[in-house]
Parts: C-alpha cells; structure tokens; sequence
C-alpha cells in the first residue's frame, strides 16, 4: 500500500511517513469497512531504502507494520459521534484539530 502522495521522493518510505494523515484514512476506510473479516489482508509496498545495508533490510517492512498497526489504534479510538457533531455544524476545522490530535496524541 502506498501513500496517496504521488511525488518521486516518497518511493523508499515506509507506509504513513510521507503522509501520515493519508495513511489513517486509508486505515480508517479498511477498518470501517471490515476489511480482513473474511480473510483479506493488506499488501505493503515496501523495499528497503537503496542504500540500506543488507542486514538492516527488513527494518522497511518492520516499520511500515509498527506505522500501520499504530494507525489501527488509532482508527478503533476515533470518536464518531464527534464526528457526527462536526459535519452536522459544518465544524470542519474542529474536525480536522480533532484527528490532528488523535494522531500526535494530544488530548
């Protein structure tokens, strides 16, 4: 799975470091939709960084788990009601602080 963010530049980072906000929405768009219920997984795109030394070249695949499995955390924490709130006011700003802060771990 790669970022959203089609630049270049992004092609050997581990999943979320490029753009972590796009990373939970993906997150969050499998999980809403019980993706991995019945048996589904999600596919990494990964590949060590080119210069990376041979022993280190699993931290790629190793990270984007942690990145991605953090993200899920995060995902089964989000508060939907508030959400609901915030569409229904046309809150969008609160709404954006809220999943900023969901992510940074601010309360």
């Amino acid at each position: 799975m790669q970022s959203l963010d089609f630049q270049p530049c992004n092609q050997d980072k581990s999943f979320g470091v490029e753009n972590l906000r796009a990373a939970f929405n993906q997150v969050k768009v499998l999980k809403e939709n019980n993706y991995g219920s019945h048996g589904e997984y999600v596919g990494l795109d990964v590949k060590a960084m080119r210069t990376t030394k041979d022993e280190d070249s699993y931290k790629h695949l190793e990270n984007s788990l942690k990145i991605f499995k953090a993200l899920e955390e995060k995902v089964d924490r989000f508060d939907y009601e508030f959400q609901k709130k915030c569409v229904e006011n046309r809150d969008f700003e609160a709404l954006e602080m809220y999943v900023m802060n969901l992510l940074m771990g601010i309360e």
